[in-house]
């Protein structure tokens, strides 16, 4: 009996073991980001050229008005793209990512004329009134009480300048910036930027670009939309900002400038892209297009759901 005790005996331990550690909550794991589908446009080069074609189009997923919020997602997101850009070509690869995981899923075009496929070039208070626009007929047809905002470069800062000035912090629960231009950027970020877009469209090449109110207003310290945006603090009581930033923004210069500082009642979490995934070489347009950047998303819209970060291999312009 003895001789079969000490077996017996250890063949339960190691049972109690294994059943202890089933039983122990396990690590979360990384969001898996589904592959774009067939056809889509996988970085913002692509994605320009579907545009224009048809500068309004929608992105994939998104502007759906019959899309009621979840009890699990009850804010629906509204994308908003940045200077030069509009809502397919910045917003194809996230849209269709979001509403995968159960969102709402809006995308604004602003600050142009409908038939241009270049858009966010007006006056940035003026277009701010234009997104609280959009924003209240996402509200109305939806049912939301509060909507997220998730903006890429001058994306970042007007819908913060709607958030915080112009009546829609009651309307607002979070900010999310990609590459945001929160304070004004350097010249040579702006002269990179609209060489680009002269590249792409050689029509846009011959206007004074640098003359364009959007443009102008972000280069300029004292221009009156950053006096108003953070002259008065950068936050507002309530709200929750989140802001990705990357080493390697050539817009955006120095790329902490897309950082903000919190004030009483409000939450402030900067994030470098790098300081998460080291290896992560997305530039200013490319993080649009970045899968590591969609997670970091998804945990900014997910407070109480954060994950790990899988930190897939990502480029300039083409992202992951």
């Amino acid at each position: 009996m003895d001789r079969l005790r000490k077996p017996v005996l250890a063949m339960v331990a190691f049972a109690a073991v294994v059943t202890l550690a089933a039983c122990q909550p396990q690590p979360p794991t990384a969001r898996t980001i589904p592959p774009a589908k067939f056809g889509a446009p996988g970085n913002v080069i692509a994605g320009g050229i579907g545009s224009g074609l048809d500068p309004m189009r929608n992105p994939a997923n998104a502007n759906d008005y019959s899309c009621k919020p979840s009890a699990a997602h009850p804010n629906p997101v509204v994308l908003i793209h940045g200077t030069g850009g509009n809502a397919y070509d910045s917003w194809s690869g996230l849209a269709p990512v979001l509403k995968s995981y159960g969102y709402c899923v809006f995308a604004v075009n602003y600050g142009a004329s409908e038939s241009s496929v270049f858009k966010g070039l007006g006056d940035i208070p003026t277009s701010a009134a234009q997104i609280g626009r959009f924003v209240d007929n996402v509200r109305t047809k939806t049912g939301a009480a509060r909507v997220d905002l998730v903006g890429h470069s001058q994306g970042g800062s007007v819908a913060r300048y709607y958030a915080n000035l112009i009546g829609g912090s009651s309307k607002v629960a979070n900010v999310v910036g990609l590459a945001p231009s929160n304070h004004a950027t350097t010249v040579s970020g702006l002269l990179l930027l609209g060489r680009f877009i002269g590249a792409v469209d050689p029509i846009f090449a011959l206007t004074n670009w640098i003359g364009l109110p959007a443009l102008q207003q972000q280069a300029d310290p004292d221009s009156s939309f950053f006096r108003d945006l953070n002259g008065n603090g950068e936050t507002r009581p309530g709200l929750r900002y989140v802001n990705i930033a990357t080493k390697y923004d050539e817009v955006v210069t120095p790329y902490r400038q897309a950082f903000i500082t919190a004030g009483a009642g409000a939450t402030v979490q900067n994030i470098t892209l790098q300081d998460v995934c080291q290896g992560d070489l997305t530039d200013h347009l490319g993080i649009v297009y970045d899968t590591n950047v969609y997670q970091l998303v998804l945990n900014a819209l997910e407070p109480a759901d954060q994950r790990p970060i899988a930190c897939t291999t990502s480029l300039p312009l083409f992202g992951t």
